[in-house]
């Protein structure tokens, strides 16, 4: 039996080629290459991820665990998209990461169970713009648009794009999103169809949404007849409170983290230009990325505002990006 635990932490850690040769052990130990995905490598990075959200991992340390997993994923590719193994075609995604970010680790994954479990899926990539989505779209006729984002600095472009295509009249395309940052709440706000928490509940809503899964999706039903869809804030009242602070690093603010008094928190990273200054100063240092970070930060005070914690956190950042020369 394979030590899945061990596989986990290895992946915790970054230690891209002891999780290749682990995955590539539990094969050759006859075990099922949905097994050693689910139980090595999700369930590894379902830890990554929470730690993440938690603020006991960055951007950094984050990315060097998906290359881990990224190792491990391209050993099981092959069989995840053998015709043996491919259900009947379902439907077509087009899938791709939003414009200002660079991150794929997630969307690959996705891609990859997406054409396994049937779906035609066409990849336009990273750092993509509204008007390459609507092109592709035009090009493959896709049933569902999945976009994906790590940072909340770009999350907020899915409703760009979403608006775009509602602008443009979408007819039955459904738009479903997913990635770190992303919640029910922040998919219903911006009128998406569906929100994916990780790589095996985004399949699965998009079985949903194209009818071959049981149970109802958690789409909002786009609006019709004048009504709004709903998010989980909808019952915030006006006067919410919001309370937040900002975590420094070498004086530069790297996360904001907002709680309001109706029970919602966010915890915001910045811009992306900011993993890659830490990268730099580890770098030059000679240590790792994590051990430059953890040197030399600090949190503010806590602060007040009124309004949501979304829309506390969505002035706060803009605030901080406007006024740092990254």
């Amino acid at each position: 039996m394979p030590d899945y635990a061990l596989m986990n932490q290895y992946l915790y850690e970054g230690k891209a080629k002891e999780v290749e040769q682990m995955t590539r052990d539990a094969l050759a130990e006859g075990r099922h290459f949905q097994e050693v995905m689910n139980e090595g490598l999700i369930a590894g990075m379902s830890v990554v991820g929470e730690d993440f959200k938690h603020n006991v991992l960055y951007v950094p340390e984050v990315l060097i665990a998906a290359r881990a997993m990224k190792a491990g994923m391209a050993v099981l590719k092959p069989l995840l998209t053998s015709a043996e193994n491919t259900a009947p075609r379902v439907g077509t995604l087009l899938m791709g990461t939003v414009r200002g970010d660079l991150h794929d680790i997630g969307k690959n994954l996705v891609c990859m169970m997406a054409e396994g479990a049937g779906f035609e899926v066409h990849d336009i990539g990273v750092d993509q713009s509204i008007e390459k989505f609507m092109a592709a779209a035009d090009k493959v006729k896709p049933d569902i648009i999945g976009m994906s984002a790590l940072l909340t600095t770009t999350m907020t472009y899915m409703k760009t794009v979403i608006d775009g295509f509602e602008e443009a009249g979408r007819g039955d395309i459904r738009m479903a999103i997913g990635g770190a940052p992303i919640s029910q709440m922040f998919a219903d706000e911006i009128g998406a169809d569906g929100y994916g928490q990780n790589a095996s509940s985004a399949v699965d809503l998009f079985l949903r949404l194209t009818g071959h899964g049981g149970g109802e999706t958690n789409a909002p039903a786009h609006a019709t007849d004048g009504a709004t869809a709903t998010g989980a804030d909808e019952a915030v009242v006006d006067g919410t409170h919001s309370t937040y602070r900002i975590l420094y690093w070498q004086e530069v603010p790297s996360q904001v983290r907002v709680e309001d008094d109706a029970g919602n928190d966010l915890s915001v990273e910045l811009s992306p230009r900011f993993a890659q200054r830490i990268d730099a100063v580890a770098q030059k240092r000679g240590i790792t990325g994590a051990e430059a970070y953890t040197a030399e930060w600090k949190w503010s005070d806590e602060q007040d505002r009124d309004g949501s914690a979304h829309e506390v956190a969505k002035a706060v950042v803009a605030e901080l990006e406007a006024a740092v020369d990254w």
